[in-house]
C-alpha cells in the first residue's frame, strides 16, 4: 500500500516543489509504478489533478528503499482534500470482506454474472 502521509509528525518528510505558479506537494508513496497510476487516476478522477516522480531505478532488480518509491504528487491547495480522499478509500478498503473469488473495485465488490458470455471484437474487414 501506499506510504501514509497522513501523520502530523511526518510533515518534515513531506516534499514541496515548486512550479510553474503551482508548489507540488507530496502526498503519497509506493514501492510500484501499477499502484502510483491507481491513485493517481483515482485522484484525479476525484477532480485533483496528481503527478508521479518516479525515481525507480529499472537496471537494478530489487526496490531499494527510499530510493525505488514512486511518489505522488498533487498541487498545496488540493493537499487536504486529497489526503482525505486517499484515508477515506484506504478505510473503505479495509472494511471490505475480500476472498480470492471477489473482484474488488473503488466502488466497492464487483456483481459478476457467472452466466455472463464474452463479448466479441467485431472483425476488421
Amino acid at each position: 500500500m501506499a506510504e501514509d502521509r497522513t501523520n502530523p509528525e511526518a510533515d518534515d518528510l513531506v516534499q514541496r516543489v515548486q512550479g510553474e505558479g503551482i508548489t507540488w506537494v507530496e502526498i503519497a508513496s509506493t514501492g510500484g509504478g501499477d499502484e502510483a497510476k491507481l491513485l493517481q487516476g483515482f485522484l484525479e478522477a476525484e477532480g485533483i489533478p496528481a503527478q508521479i516522480e518516479n525515481v525507480e531505478f529499472h537496471e537494478m532488480p530489487t526496490n531499494f528503499g527510499a530510493m525505488g518509491d514512486i511518489r505522488i504528487y498533487v498541487a498545496s491547495e488540493d493537499e487536504t482534500r486529497a489526503l482525505q480522499l486517499l484515508r477515506e478509500r484506504q478505510e473503505e478498503y479495509e472494511q471490505l470482506e475480500d476472498d480470492d473469488d471477489t473482484l474488488i473495485t473503488d466502488e466497492g465488490p464487483a456483481e459478476i454474472d457467472e452466466n455472463a458470455q464474452p463479448e466479441v471484437e467485431p472483425e476488421e474487414t
